[in-house]
């Protein structure tokens, strides 16, 4: 198959950062453009478990009628529990308490992080998230992007089919922390040397567009997602977005789902152009059909 495109969406169901009604208007803005989503949700946040929550249960059974997924996004989203985020999301404004937590607590929270703890939390949380969907959790994407070696064992250990918590473009969260970059170069290579696994795929992200998105960033995340787009369909390799729930939706002017509307129009414009066609896949979709024999080889 070509390469596709998939749209992912973290943070669904955690206070602050995600409301049923901008969940309602993500999914929405996906079915009017066509696009297949993959819903990333925290099965318990400040107590609260997803199951119990039961109009986020039925949003997100009625999205998977419509072909949408849903997959899992840690435990409990908290910066530690599975892993250590990686410097570019620690260094971001709002992570100051996270900084001064590790800086103090690093020996112990990388003790933590045996296999065995963290599949008591991925399976904890995966069998809160099944119970809230009445479907398997194929996927996985840590919180805040945080990792160590044991947790890729742990996924496999556990079964899950694919995962999605290694990046392909630090240039966007560069942007966001003030510094001045390029857009990293994005190769086949760079894919397959985030492949963590023989038997789990590994599905790593681009970047987020379109955190609380704001006119004087706005030209520059487009160019960027156009520049990774690109990219990505040179080297043969699936494009896989990231945006967040409510931070989509409160930026400035709706320029969050303005940027998609431009990427999506760009995205036309290369399939008229190239007479390639771009599936829309949701990342187990991706993860089923983009690859063969368990490994890092595109099916042709």
């Amino acid at each position: 198959m070509n390469s596709p495109l998939g749209f992912s969406v973290d943070d669904i169901g955690m206070d602050g950062y995600s409301t049923e009604d901008h969940l309602n208007k993500i999914l929405q803005f996906c079915d009017a453009n066509k696009i297949k989503a993959t819903l990333f949700a925290v099965p318990l946040y400040d107590g609260k478990r997803l199951d119990r929550r039961p109009e986020y249960v039925s949003i997100l059974r009625a999205a998977i009628k419509s072909g949408h997924e849903v997959a899992q996004h840690g435990l409990t989203h908290d910066r530690f529990e599975i892993g250590i985020p990686p410097d570019m999301i620690m260094l971001l404004p709002h992570e100051g308490p996270a900084r001064k937590y590790l800086a103090e607590n690093r020996e112990k929270i990388v003790a933590s992080h045996t296999v065995e703890n963290i599949r008591k939390t991925l399976s904890t949380g995966r069998k809160i998230l099944e119970d809230a969907i009445g479907c398997a959790i194929k996927g996985f994407r840590s919180p805040a992007l945080q990792s160590c070696p044991n947790l890729f064992i742990a996924l496999e250990e556990e079964g899950y089919q694919y995962d999605s918590s290694t990046i392909l473009q630090k240039s966007a969260w560069d942007i966001l922390n003030g510094i001045d970059c390029t857009p990293q170069a994005i190769r086949r290579n760079s894919f397959e040397q985030l492949k963590k696994s023989d038997v789990m795929r590994e599905l790593p992200l681009t970047a987020e567009y379109t955190w609380y998105l704001k006119k004087d960033k706005f030209e520059t995340f487009c160019n960027l997602a156009v520049h990774d787009f690109d990219a990505c369909m040179k080297a043969g390799i699936p494009f896989v977005n990231l945006c967040h729930v409510s931070p989509i939706l409160e930026g400035e002017n709706d320029l969050g789902f303005e940027l998609y509307r431009r990427l999506f129009k760009h995205v036309r414009d290369f399939e008229q152009t190239s007479g390639t066609a771009v599936e829309r896949l949701t990342l187990s979709e991706i993860a089923s059909e983009y690859f063969k024999d368990g490994g890092h080889n595109p099916k042709r």
